[in-house]
């Protein structure tokens, strides 16, 4: 095993830097020939896909270090208070077609590990919902109650697109004004993404995808609370709020209170630390045989490092969507 790219479980950990500005030009390296400028190559590749049909007017430049596994080290550990915020919708969007440059992403960092892409394109709505509702990992899990909420939700999401195709049913979420952030509950937010990208991975990636969404959800439910308490305890000992701890208080009042099923996604990612490090490394090998066949996600080390990268990605695209107002900003051994 690579000792310098290998985790050791101990004290490998996420680690936040500072997240580039998006109406900063200094940090637009993708450069199209045309003179249009962007901060990531999903953002250029959408544009000349768009304008271009795919292929790249004379002039159109990029940095030389594109190569996902370039940047693989060991990750560091996150502090709650690294989470970079957004500050505007000026500052929160590229253009509108960011939540697709999102996912592009995700996409992307799989095109490193092998080819996950899907070589059928799925027009038509029934045959996404389809293909999402029969390829979902149900028989992974030993208990329904794990996965039905996200699965129920897909189901929900896709039976609105089939009733009402022109409308999707993304706008009939409700904004908190406050916090300029959506109202939906964890699970749908999760059933939203899977919704997303399914159709665009083969078979066996979208059951590894669903299997750790599901997982991230569990982990959530499991460890949520206590993870929104510190967090506020936190803020509260630093003087940021002059609330006391008031997330147990529900809980407490109803022990059946489950965290995806109450809560938005304000603050989806305080747990990413537990949930890289300790659950999916004790919860992977209770897959069976079905770990083994894995080939992105698992509880080895390396496959640990990729669990890290699609968090990252999976960050921006809730970022994007306006359901956090928070996401990760991963750095390496690689990068000092």
């Amino acid at each position: 095993m690579d000792p310098v790219n290998s985790i050791n479980k101990d004290d490998a950990s996420v680690q936040a830097r500072a997240r580039r500005r998006r109406n900063d030009q200094s940090s637009r390296d993708y450069t199209c020939g045309c003179g249009k400028s962007y901060l990531s190559y999903p953002a250029l590749y959408t544009h000349l896909k768009q304008k271009h049909q795919g292929s790249p007017p004379q002039g159109t430049t990029q940095p030389n270090n594109m190569n996902p596994k370039a940047n693989r080290g060991r990750p560091k550990r996150l502090d709650e208070n690294d989470l970079k915020e957004g500050k505007s919708d000026d500052e929160r969007s590229i253009s509108n077609n960011e939540p697709d440059e999102t996912i592009e992403q995700v996409l992307l960092f799989l095109d490193s590990i092998a080819n996950f892409r899907s070589v059928i394109k799925y027009e038509k709505e029934e045959e996404k919902q389809a293909y999402l509702l029969n390829n979902f990992p149900k028989d992974y899990f030993s208990n329904s109650h794990d996965y039905h909420s996200i699965y129920n939700h897909i189901k929900d999401i896709t039976n609105e697109r089939l009733k009402n195709p022109d409308q999707d049913p993304l706008n009939k979420e409700e904004i908190d004004k406050d916090k300029n952030i959506k109202k939906t509950q964890i699970s749908k937010i999760l059933a939203y993404f899977l919704v997303a990208i399914g159709p665009l991975l083969t078979e066996e990636a979208y059951k590894e995808m669903a299997t750790f969404i599901v997982l991230f959800q569990m982990a959530l439910n499991d460890m949520g609370y206590q993870a929104l308490q510190n967090y506020e305890q936190e803020q509260y000992q630093q003087g940021d709020t002059d609330k006391k701890t008031q997330s147990l208080v529900k809980q407490d009042q109803n022990m059946n209170a489950v965290y995806c099923e109450e809560q938005n996604g304000e603050h989806i990612l305080l747990i990413t630390n537990d949930f890289i490090l300790s659950f999916l490394p004790s919860n992977f090998p209770k897959l069976g045989h079905v770990e083994k066949t894995f080939r992105i996600f698992g509880s080895p080390d390396e496959k640990l490092k990729n669990a890290v990268y699609v968090t990252q990605h999976l960050s921006y695209w809730l970022y994007a969507m306006k359901f956090t107002n928070s996401r990760l900003a991963l750095y390496t051994d690689d990068d000092q």
